[in-house]
């Protein structure tokens, strides 16, 4: 939806790579705490940094451009606050 009028969510195979760089880091992540939970492995912060340090950097960068992008100064660029108050999200 928001591709349609904003060009920073056009990049989508950047968007696509950062995803799944995400997704593919927090399922390492909740395999990893599932076995600690169920006592497979013991939860060791070293270990558990690790996992988090493996995506985090991809995260947070996209987690700003994504703050920056859906700001509302941005957004009254491309969208009318009617458009706005419809919008799913």
């Amino acid at each position: 939806m928001l591709a349609r009028k904003m060009p920073a969510f056009r990049k989508e195979l950047q968007l696509l790579t950062q995803h799944k760089e995400i997704h593919e880091g927090l399922e390492k992540l909740r395999d990893y705490l599932e076995e600690c939970r169920t006592g497979e492995r013991e939860l060791r912060l070293d270990e558990l940094k690790e996992l988090m340090d493996g995506f985090g950097e991809v995260l947070w960068k996209h987690l700003d451009a994504e703050v920056k992008e859906l700001g509302a100064e941005n957004m009254s660029r491309f969208w009318s606050v009617e458009e706005m108050r419809w919008m799913p999200f």
